[in-house]
C-alpha cells in the first residue's frame, strides 16, 4: 500500500483518503451455487417494466416482475457474499498497484464525477453502455504520472460485452463478472478544448453523421468525435484545428488498439484526462475472477496513460 498521505486528484486537486481495513468474509447465508440466479433474476425485471409501462392488462404482473427481479437479484448478491468478494478483489488489485483504494464512492462526489464526465454514464443507443463505478483509488503510475481511477465490479452475462472486450476462461459458461474502469491524470499543456471520443454509433453513416471527422477512416468508424470550449471566446472556427493537433496520427493508433480491448471512451478537458472502459470475464470461479481483476486493473492503468505523451 502507498505510504503517501495526500494524492493529486481530479475533482478536489489535492485528497486525503483514509486508510480502509479489509471487509471481513462472514459465512455467507446461501452457498456459491446460488450466484448463478442473480443476473436471470435482475433480468427478470426487463419484461416487467415493458409490462409496466405498456400493457393496462398485464401492469400488476409487471410490478410483481419488476419487485422480484431487482430485490431477488440484490438479495443474492448480499447473502452469498458476492458483494463483498468484489470489492475486496479491487482493493486487492489496488494494493498490489501500491495504490490507496476506498470501497465506497461518497454520494455526493459521485454526483461531482458525474458532473465532470457525464458523458462516461450515459446510455447511447447503439454506441456504448453507461459505465458504473463505485470505488475508487489513488496512486502513481509507472511512468511517474498521479493517477486516480474509478472501479465497478458487476455480475454479467455473454451478451453484456463485445467480442473484443469478453475474456471466456475454460469450462465457463455465460454469466460471469465486468470490471468497469475509469482513469484520471493531468497533461503537462492545455489543450484549450473539451474533446470528446465516444464508441461510434452503429447507425453513424449518411447525412445524419455529424461528428468531427480525421483523416483515417478507421478512427473515424470507431470514434465519435465532438469538441468544444469551456468559455466561449471567439475561436469556435479554430476548434477543429485544435482537435486536430491534438488528435495526431501516433495518438490515433494508440487509441484504436485501446478502444479493441476496452470499447475505450477518451474525454481531453484542456489538461485533464479521463479514459475509461470495461472488460468482461465469462467465468464464476473466485480463483480465476481474482486472477481477472489484478490482470485488468494493472493492465487498464498502465493503458490508461499509454498515450500521454500523444496527447502533449
Amino acid at each position: 500500500m502507498s505510504a503517501q498521505t495526500t494524492f493529486w486528484d481530479p475533482f478536489e486537486a489535492r485528497i486525503q483518503p483514509a486508510v480502509e481495513a479489509r471487509l471481513e468474509r462472514a459465512k455467507p447465508l446461501l452457498p456459491a451455487p446460488f450466484k448463478k440466479l442473480e443476473v436471470p433474476l435482475f433480468l427478470l425485471s426487463v419484461p416487467g417494466f415493458l409490462f409496466a409501462i405498456f400493457s393496462d392488462s398485464l401492469r400488476p404482473l409487471g410490478f410483481i416482475l419488476v419487485t422480484v427481479g431487482i430485490a431477488g437479484g440484490f438479495a443474492i448478491d448480499h447473502l452469498t457474499g458476492a458483494s463483498r468478494d468484489r470489492l475486496n478483489r479491487l482493493r486487492s488489485a489496488a494494493e498490489t498497484l501500491g495504490f490507496r483504494f476506498r470501497a465506497k464512492i461518497p454520494d455526493i462526489r459521485m454526483q461531482k464525477i458525474r458532473q465532470q464526465i457525464p458523458e462516461v454514464f450515459k446510455l447511447r443507443v447503439g454506441g456504448s453502455i453507461p459505465l458504473v463505478v463505485e470505488s475508487e483509488m489513488w496512486g502513481v503510475a509507472e511512468n511517474g504520472t498521479p493517477l486516480w481511477v474509478g472501479l465497478g465490479a458487476h455480475s454479467s452475462t455473454a451478451l453484456f460485452g463485445g467480442p473484443k472486450q469478453n475474456t471466456v476462461s475454460p469450462g465457463a459458461g455465460a454469466q460471469g463478472n465486468v470490471l468497469m474502469m475509469v482513469a484520471a491524470y493531468r497533461l503537462d499543456r492545455d489543450t484549450s478544448v473539451r474533446l470528446v471520443l465516444m464508441p461510434e454509433n452503429l447507425s453513424a453513416v449518411g447525412p445524419l453523421d455529424r461528428d468531427l471527422k480525421t483523416e483515417s477512416i478507421a478512427f473515424n468508424n470507431a470514434f465519435n468525435i465532438r469538441v468544444s470550449e469551456r468559455e466561449d471566446k471567439g475561436r469556435l472556427d479554430r476548434l477543429s484545428v485544435e482537435t486536430l493537433q491534438v488528435l495526431t496520427p501516433a495518438l490515433q493508433t494508440r487509441l484504436l488498439d485501446l478502444a479493441d480491448r476496452y470499447a475505450a471512451r477518451v474525454i481531453i478537458d484542456r489538461d485533464s484526462v479521463y479514459f475509461a472502459g470495461f472488460r468482461n470475464l465469462q467465468s464464476m470461479d473466485d480463483a480465476a475472477l481474482n486472477a481477472f481483476v489484478q490482470e485488468a486493473v494493472g493492465d487498464f492503468a498502465e493503458a490508461s496513460v499509454s498515450f500521454k505523451h500523444y496527447a502533449e
